[in-house]
């Protein structure tokens, strides 16, 4: 009897203790049932109808103080993440991407993006993760950003500030990832960039326009066999013959001749091939031989002859 006398007492201590019909509430000061820690929401013993609600999966919260506390009290277990806009789970924060630890104390499962990078809250994977200079990409390891192809520089990590990743010019191609406009190639191979690196222009011994389409036909054309140009040459014109003496013909198929009023064959090294002609002499330009002749002499003679006729019929 004595020992059943006991356990009776004891219980009525607990219930005046914890007087609350809720079993997720406790008895709080002036005997106000408050929702315990883990659980939000208003007790049924303050207000008819009312519960204490269990916190979402992986959140917690403390002992309420106040009747009437929100979901919003819990937090979640993960550091790096938070609940979501329906206050139904946790999600990753902002710039973070994975699946969150609902373990208190626990690893977090939310890593965060990659500098210069950011994504929206909620987001699972690092594809998510948009670099903020909009010419640069993640690479292929989602470590950094990187200059997308066909661009070069160094990635602004700053959202919204200036690109600092520079187009190739036009005409040239540069792989993910480049940080300098030497490594712009031009689509043309017979071309490559200026000393200025600003645009792309026919290669040493070529001449022409450098085609911008990659895989496209070569604007570049090769010099004639024997001759030479500098970078940049857009006219065939400009291809040089080896011997000072000598030029491109005119012909289809241009060639080294000697120049007019030379003879002889252009020679591509050393001393040139082509032999002035005597004083006076002329020759046509492309003359291989000796076919040098006395400039005509007939106009220094009949010129003042008709003058002098054009005054006597004046005269007359």
């Amino acid at each position: 009897m004595k020992v059943t006398s006991l356990i009776l007492i004891s219980v009525a201590v607990i219930a005046t203790v914890n007087a609350c019909s809720d079993a997720h509430a406790t008895a709080g000061a002036g005997s106000v049932c408050f929702c315990n820690a883990g659980y939000y929401g208003t007790s049924t013993d303050s207000v008819a109808g009312g519960a204490c609600q269990q916190c979402p999966t992986g959140t917690n919260s403390v002992l309420a103080t106040t009747v009437g506390t929100l979901v919003t009290s819990c937090t979640c277990n993960d550091a790096n993440s938070a609940l979501n806009s329906g206050n139904t789970a946790c999600q990753c924060k902002a710039n973070y991407y994975g699946t969150p630890n609902p373990t208190a104390g626990g690893t977090t499962g939310c890593t965060q993006c990659p500098t210069g990078s950011s994504a929206a809250a909620g987001s699972t994977a690092v594809a998510s993760c948009a670099c903020n200079d909009t010419n640069s990409a993640l690479n292929s390891g989602n470590t950094a950003c990187q200059c997308k192809a066909n661009f070069y520089g160094t990635p602004n990590p700053t959202a919204g500030g200036a690109t600092g990743c520079t187009g190739c010019p036009t005409g040239s191609a540069a792989a993910a990832g480049s940080t300098a406009v030497s490594s712009c190639a031009c689509s043309d191979t017979n071309s490559a960039l200026n000393s200025g690196n600003t645009a792309c222009q026919c290669k040493a011994n070529f001449y022409g326009t450098p085609n911008p389409t990659a895989g496209g036909a070569t604007g570049c054309t090769g010099c004639p066999t024997g001759t030479t140009s500098t970078a940049g040459t857009t006219a065939i014109a400009s291809c040089m013959c080896p011997d000072t003496n000598a030029s491109l013909s005119s012909a289809s198929t241009p060639v080294c001749q000697c120049n007019a009023n030379f003879y002889g064959t252009p020679t591509t090294t050393g001393a040139s091939g082509c032999t002035a002609c005597s004083s006076g002499q002329t020759a046509p330009a492309g003359s291989t031989t000796n076919v040098c002749k006395a400039a005509s002499t007939s106009s220094t003679y009949i010129l003042p002859i008709v003058s002098l006729l054009f005054s006597l019929v004046m005269l007359i």
